[in-house]
């Protein structure tokens, strides 16, 4: 695994290097106390780990977060951290560096527990499940491979991150104020409209400044980005399933300048909506033959 193991009684920490961006390495680590990794200026790419059993503990700007089985961290590029294993125990964990497909970035929002370390609980055994099997075809096609099997692990990658996506967005709904989750059913069929805050506040009969508070502490977005979300999301299925142009695509989100829609698509998703109904339409192809 990328960084050096050292000896906690050591006086000089040696500091771990950087893996090389655009390559997916992944494995499987079991190591007792005496376990550390120092990155003072993080990594190139994104880091995730599972833990199968014992206990870990990752450090970002001296704050301790102790990772235990179930726990599954995400930590962005250039975050300076460290992580090791907790005392009086063996920490055994699966671990996968990446580099995201333009497409992922939906995915990668999973709930914040630090600058740059994001962290989900995943307590369902059946979710458990489906994570550990993504994590092992993601290893297995790590070792020596080849383009066929590079492509298998990209593919058991985003496996992995939908089934951590979808179990988060489950989740969060159900322990959403009922406010908030109407709001949201509401902006959901009715995103062509325009949207205020006070309009959408008075419809929950509260006033907008408690309520723009409450909507940014239960999602973690404000009102205005939620909405942004919700109709590029649409917009990508329908570039990716329908024969509408791009300004098609842009009136029936909402949006009344197709220029805008295009400048926000390319920030959100990393490509251009024509670029994106490209890749997609590719794809298809590909799995055609």
């Amino acid at each position: 695994m990328f960084g050096m193991v050292i000896n906690m009684e050591d006086s000089a920490i040696e500091v771990s290097e950087s893996p090389v961006p655009g390559i997916l390495l992944a494995s499987t680590f079991r190591s007792p106390y005496g376990y550390y990794t120092y990155r003072p200026n993080g990594t190139r790419d994104w880091l995730i780990t599972y833990t199968l059993s014992g206990s870990g503990i990752y450090s970002i700007n001296n704050r301790i977060h102790r990772c235990s089985p179930g726990d599954l961290f995400l930590l962005s590029p250039g975050t300076p951290h460290n992580y090791r294993t907790a005392e009086n125990e063996v920490w055994h964990f699966m671990w996968a560096h990446f580099v995201p497909n333009p497409t992922w970035s939906d995915l990668l929002h999973l709930p914040r527990r630090d600058e740059g370390l994001f962290h989900l609980h995943i307590s369902r055994n059946d979710i458990r499940r489906r994570v550990i099997a993504a994590f092992r075809r993601i290893i297995r096609n790590c070792v020596a491979p080849d383009e066929f099997q590079d492509r298998l692990a990209q593919n058991a990658m985003e496996e992995l991150l939908l089934h951590l996506a979808r179990y988060n967005a489950q989740f969060h709904r159900s322990t959403l104020d009922s406010r908030i989750l109407s709001t949201l059913e509401f902006l959901n069929n009715n995103m062509q409209q325009t949207h205020t805050v006070e309009r959408l506040a008075s419809r929950v009969l509260l006033s907008p400044s408690r309520f723009a508070h409450l909507f940014k502490s239960e999602t973690g977005d404000s009102v205005i980005e939620t909405l942004l979300k919700i109709r590029l999301r649409h917009a990508s299925r329908l570039l990716a399933h329908t024969t509408l142009s791009v300004a098609e695509v842009s009136d029936n989100i909402g949006f009344r300048d197709p220029l805008y829609f295009s400048k926000q698509f390319s920030s959100f998703f990393g490509m251009s909506p024509t670029a994106y109904r490209r890749k997609n339409f590719d794809n298809l192809e590909a799995l055609k033959q």
